[in-house]
């Protein structure tokens, strides 16, 4: 079995119930065709370099796998038919150094995964008599430069 990453695009007419479910059935078809998913990578709502299809923006999606080569021609031929897809790409890790980098994004996404989402603490108000009561500045005047006439000249 061979490393393979797959970015695929899918289009944002759809609602995130909608998206959500047609990521599991792109995943579903890798599986289905004997490929073990190692990590996904959801890039979220992003805008596209060039119209396709009349949308400007597009939910990328990334899947790092382990698959046979003969089962990647199916997979590509359930993706081209696949309706909610605006374009999709199948990189192939081959060489020792590739496979290494490919081991490196499926840990970082694996960490990304597992990380909690950042919630925002909410900002504690302290009562009126209770505020410290903050010291103005004292104004400081500073005088303008007089023009002189040697200046002028």
């Amino acid at each position: 079995m061979r490393n393979y990453e797959n970015l695929v695009i899918v289009k944002p007419t759809l609602t995130a119930e909608e998206i959500q479910a047609s990521v599991k059935a792109i995943e579903e078809v890798i599986t289905s065709n004997g490929g073990e998913i190692a990590a996904t990578s959801p890039m979220g709502m992003r805008k596209l370099a060039y119209p396709i299809d009349k949308n400007e923006r597009g939910y990328y999606h990334v899947i790092y796998s382990s698959i046979t080569p003969s089962a990647i021609s199916e997979i590509e031929r359930r993706f081209r038919i696949n309706e909610d897809l605006l374009r999709f790409v199948t990189i192939k890790y081959d060489t020792n150094r590739e496979i290494a980098a490919f081991n490196t994004m499926v840990e970082k996404a694996k960490k990304a995964a597992e990380a909690p989402a950042k919630v925002e603490t909410p900002v504690v108000e302290t009562p009126a008599t209770e505020a410290p009561v903050a010291e103005e500045a004292p104004a400081v005047e500073t005088e303008a430069p007089v023009a002189t006439e040697a200046a002028a000249e």
